[in-house]
């Protein structure tokens, strides 16, 4: 018979004895202290493996994304570099006749602009002739063009850049006639000769020591580090690179990577996380050694059961106390508490009986005022972070945009069109003035549709003869409030991609106007249209922009409407292939000074 089933049978025995109050105080006891003893067990058993458990896969995915962020470091890093590399062969070499001009002011421009990641820049003729090199042109002694790999390599992929295998640089004389370590980054270039066209290889070395520190410290555990291996399994990095190098260490892994290229591996005793270098072909690899972090140690465990048996002695003694006191009360408080369970945030708790429950009633108290106080912040903290977000859809407009303006007015300037570029400034003012807004999220649609109409007369000054453009604009629309900056994306997109492959010229129109309770901003152009899956795919925001544009997207616009408005309102695309598109904007017509007492501008 089980000792809940002799403890029912004292309690009713008890009770027909007359002494009630004592038998509960002493079954509450037992009953506590039992029941506190085996949770306790179980509970302590299940967070010790879980917590190690967790412990460990918090590591793993700690590193993982430690070595993504890595991996997207290198790629970016060695993506401006490219970007330097087609700065100096599209602007410089390629429109210069190296017979008459000299490129060395350029290239010692460029240089200083990249001293931080460029050792040296060198350009040379397809017979191993040095035409222009920054910082140093002294060659080294014995130096033969012909044997370095990375010019080989430029030669076999023409018009494609190659990163070859960090190396000691052998090109130049340094100060002491020193060596320092290099990244070649070459690639096969055309040189204009007079009348002539000929081959050569622009080479740009890479700083070794910035790739280097971009790879300490990246992994978490002491007996982690991260390694870089090339496609044919070559060490490019190893922060034991002497040691191994020296013979006295060996990079077990480096089997096991080439062997298993896909996703992450784990055998005994490494782990390792694999990723792909961009642009290269390379791969970065993180790798720990032994056991991920755990509390599989003696003091560990003798700290757990310490901590056991303290809590289980004092369950004990707490259990014998209130099993003492906790008896009459205890309706009147149950009651409170589910008054307060229902929603009821005003109920009045009573402390009354023992010390404990005194507490207990003053602690559910004031749990009850901090749960309204919650309630309160948690509606103040959901305004603010809508707000927040609204700000941070607002503010991913491109620069790229006024970049391109502003090298239009210079050149209007130089071309003495100064009436032009008087009209071109006015206009990106303007435009400007009403992005910013006063950091307002929504204005008045005649000051949207004012906005997109700078836009346009700056692009059409872009853009002379590419398209036409008109708008119908009803009246009674204007003074409706509507979110900020969502026809200007919708124009751009327009411009940049739907009638990007059009042989005739391009038509825009943006109309406003009332349909019901709604109100509808479009903007519709001829170009070449959609079909309706590629429609719902730019709302999800499943497209990825082709690197035109402001980048802002359909998506950013849809998401900050529903963000103000509220999921029923938004964009709809109307379109067909080769018919032109019309992109609908439906929001409500809500004139704006009413928004404005309703706090809605902001």
């Amino acid at each position: 018979m089980g000792i809940f089933q002799k403890g029912k049978e004292y309690l009713q025995q008890r009770f027909l004895d007359g002494s009630k109050h004592i038998e509960l105080r002493k079954l509450l006891w037992v009953s506590f202290t039992l029941t506190s003893v085996v949770a306790t067990l179980l509970m302590g058993i299940s967070f010790y493996y879980r917590f190690a458990a967790q412990s460990a896969q918090t590591t793993w995915e700690g590193n993982d994304t430690r070595i993504e962020d890595a991996a997207e470091q290198v790629t970016a890093h060695f993506r401006n570099m490219i970007k330097v590399s087609d700065t100096l062969y599209y602007r410089v070499i390629k429109g210069t006749d190296l017979q008459q001009d000299t490129i060395s002011d350029d290239f010692r421009l460029i240089y200083e602009m990249n001293k931080d990641n460029v050792e040296s820049i060198a350009l040379f003729s397809i017979d191993g002739n040095l035409i222009c090199a920054t910082p140093n042109s002294h060659l080294r002694p014995n130096f033969s063009l012909q044997k370095e790999a990375w010019y080989g390599s430029a030669l076999d992929t023409e018009e494609n850049i190659r990163f070859g295998a960090p190396q000691v640089s052998r090109v130049f004389r340094a100060e002491g006639d020193g060596y320092t370590r290099v990244i070649p980054m070459s690639r096969m270039v055309q040189l204009t000769m007079g009348d002539q066209t000929k081959r050569g290889v622009l080479l740009i070395n890479l700083r070794y020591d910035v790739l280097q520190d971009m790879l300490e410290n990246v992994m978490v555990g002491e007996e982690s580090y991260v390694y870089l291996a090339g496609e044919n399994g070559n060490l490019l990095y190893h922060p034991m690179q002497d040691q191994i190098a020296a013979g006295t260490m060996k990079e077990e892994t480096l089997p096991l990577l080439m062997s298993s290229l896909e996703g992450d591996v784990q055998a005994k005793p490494y782990t390792f996380l694999h990723k792909t270098i961009g642009y290269t072909g390379w791969h970065m690899v993180g790798v720990s050694k032994g056991d991920t972090p755990s509390l599989h140690n003696w003091k560990t465990r003798s700290f757990i059961l310490f901590l056991l048996a303290f809590f289980l002695n004092a369950m004990m003694l707490i259990n014998f106390y209130v099993s003492r006191k906790v008896t009459e009360p205890m309706h009147r408080l149950e009651g409170a508490v589910k008054r307060i369970q229902a929603g009821d945030l005003n109920t009045k708790i009573q402390a009354s009986g023992v010390y404990e429950i005194q507490n207990l009633s003053n602690a559910i108290e004031e749990m009850e005022r901090n749960l309204k106080q919650l309630m309160e912040d948690i509606v103040q903290e959901h305004e603010a972070k809508r707000k927040s977000d609204l700000m941070v859809l607002q503010n991913q407009i491109n620069p790229h945009f006024l970049y391109n303006t502003l090298d239009v007015i210079v050149w209007m300037i130089e071309n003495e069109k100064s009436g032009d570029a008087v009209k071109a400034v006015t206009a990106l003012a303007r435009f400007f003035r009403i992005s910013l807004s006063r950091g307002k999220t929504v204005i008045p649609v005649s000051d949207e549709v004012e906005h997109v109409r700078n836009y346009l007369m700056i692009q059409e000054m872009r853009f002379k003869n590419k398209f036409t453009y008109a708008f119908d604009v009803k009246e009674e629309t204007k003074q409706l409030g509507t979110v900020k900056l969502i026809l200007q994306p919708l124009v751009e997109n327009a411009i940049y991609h739907a009638m990007e492959f059009m042989d005739d010229d391009g038509e825009l129109t943006v109309k406003g106007y009332l349909e019901g309770e709604e109100l509808i901003l479009s903007v519709t152009d001829n170009g070449c249209g959609m079909t309706k899956e590629r429609a719902e795919a730019l709302l999800r925001g499943d497209f990825v922009q082709t690197g035109k544009g402001s980048g802002v997207g359909l998506r950013n616009v849809q998401e900050r409407i529903q963000l103000v408005f509220g999921e029923k309102y938004g964009l709809r695309i109307l379109s067909e292939p080769d018919e032109g598109t019309c992109i609908e904007i439906h929001l409500p017509a809500i004139p704006y000074e009413e928004m404005k007492e309703r706090g809605m501008v902001s």
